[in-house]
């Protein structure tokens, strides 16, 4: 293990991608275990990553690899690796990920994989050959970024991003804000959580875990403006009753994304958190960060686009065609259509310029020929008394090809068949009969994925 040293005197400079980031020196770049690292710290530790790099042989085009958290020494490698013009991948711990496999995708050359105390490990590769898109970015010479996703079919796939495109946005002068590190350092949300902070001049506050607890207490302790998080983590506030027993009155903001937002959870926290903005956001991973905006923060109608982004609506499905699109996939056919649009998977309802997301297509259960959103349905259970969380999926049915089953968490113990009886009521007072559960399960375990997204998985029993 190695520390790596914060050389300030080093000769190396930051280029054109990080020279916007010089003027903020003086100011808290980054919170870590409640420790402030200046923009200077930070500088120093790109400065001294880049005389790390090359001795190993990773200089401009390198495929590097990096598992850990947000860290001083994970941001420092990020950035240095994105200036040095090689390629970088972002990996976590959250979750039992195949990181030999990804690894070979990515036909990395390294891989540095950083503790808990952010001290760090460096293991050289030898990569398969590299695949066509990979060439063609290095020949380029410009920085590279591979994230990893799962599709409807769980299936990994590996985008590859050109950084330079990726980052043009963000480096247009903005406000500064002090904002929470929720989403993880592999996602597209995460990285534009900390670039869109960076060059803004302000602070990303990292968080040991993301707990209600952890994530409320960095919020007071370190004045927090921002939090970029999930339905499902605010679904967790809510029922910790944090807006009531937590100080965050320092939050002026939370943007919610990657997963559907239930209306009666958007009209609780307007209740209970009355003077925070709350603000809808889309993206993905093969096209990135959009704009957006909604006239009515208590509406999940919005606008979204923005500047290097055209968005149409074909059959009920979102498409999108995006200036900063990655290159492609390493392992799986290009997504884009001849002109290059994207299908995006996700159905949407339509009024004018802007639109409202209903869910996944892939998730879409089929009743009898009826069509069943799972956000619909998890919506009515939600406002049921004592549920936690709900998950409603599809299940095969010889009669009507699929039935519609739920699965809920309770806030507090008690007897399943008094839980089925009332989500059930509930559901028939406010559904059609097509769309009410045929089976309610109640589960012990939590129904939300490390990254705060709701699991969709059938049940164990049948109808």
């Amino acid at each position: 293990m190695t520390d790596v040293p914060g050389d300030a005197a080093s000769a190396l400079q930051p280029g054109p991608l990080l020279e916007p980031l010089l003027q903020f020196q003086g100011r808290e770049a980054l919170i870590w275990r409640d420790r402030p690292i200046l923009f200077d710290e930070l500088l120093a530790g790109v400065r001294a990553w880049r005389e790390i790099l090359l001795p190993h042989g990773l200089g401009r085009g390198a495929c590097v690899a990096f598992r850990g958290e947000f860290s001083p020494q994970t941001v420092m490698l990020l950035l240095a690796l994105f200036e040095a013009d090689c390629i970088a991948v972002p990996l976590t711990r959250a979750g039992a990920e195949p990181v030999d496999a990804r690894l070979a995708i990515a036909a990395a050359d390294a891989l540095i994989d950083f503790g808990n105390d952010d001290q760090w490990q460096l293991r050289r590769l030898s990569p398969p050959r590299p695949p066509p898109l990979l060439l063609q970015l290095r020949a380029s010479a410009h920085p590279g970024l591979i994230l990893f996703s799962s599709g409807s079919t769980g299936e990994v796939k590996a985008s590859l991003h050109d950084a330079t495109r990726l980052l043009e946005r963000h480096r247009q002068a903005r406000r500064s804000y002090r904002c929470i590190g929720f989403l993880l350092l592999d996602h597209i949300g995460g990285l534009n959580t900390l670039a869109s902070t960076l060059f803004g001049g302000g602070t990303l506050i990292a968080v040991a875990d993301r707990s209600v607890a952890t994530v409320c207490d960095a919020i007071a302790r370190h004045r927090a403006e921002v939090l970029p998080t999930t339905p499902t983590f605010l679904t967790m506030l809510l029922i910790a009753d944090a807006p009531r027993r937590r100080d965050l009155s320092s939050l002026s903001l939370i943007t919610y994304g990657t997963e559907p937002m239930p209306q009666t959870v958007l009209s609780a926290l307007r209740t209970a958190l009355p003077r925070v903005r709350l603000k809808q956001t889309y993206g993905l991973t093969e096209v990135g960060i959009l704009a957006t905006r909604t006239d009515d923060a208590g509406s999940l109608w919005m606008r979204v686009g923005g500047a290097g982004f055209e968005t149409q609506v074909r059959d009920g499905v979102l498409w999108i065609r995006a200036r900063g699109a990655m290159l492609g996939y390493l392992n799986a056919p290009s997504p884009f259509d001849a002109d290059g649009w994207l299908c995006t998977g996700d159905v949407v309802e339509q009024d004018g310029d802007y639109i409202r997301i209903c869910g996944r297509r892939s998730e879409v259960i089929n009743v009898g020929g009826e069509k069943v959103f799972p956000t619909e349905v998890e919506n009515i259970i939600l406002a049921t008394d004592n549920i936690a969380e709900a998950a409603v999926m599809g299940m095969p049915s010889p009669v009507t090809g699929q039935v519609v089953v739920a699965c809920v968490r309770l806030v507090a113990d008690e007897p399943a068949h008094q839980v089925e009886a009332r989500v059930l009521a509930q559901c028939r007072r406010h559904l059609p009969e097509f769309k009410v559960p045929a089976l309610v399960e109640v589960a012990a375990h939590a129904l939300h994925s490390p990254r705060f997204k709701t699991l969709r998985k059938t049940p164990s029993a049948a109808p």
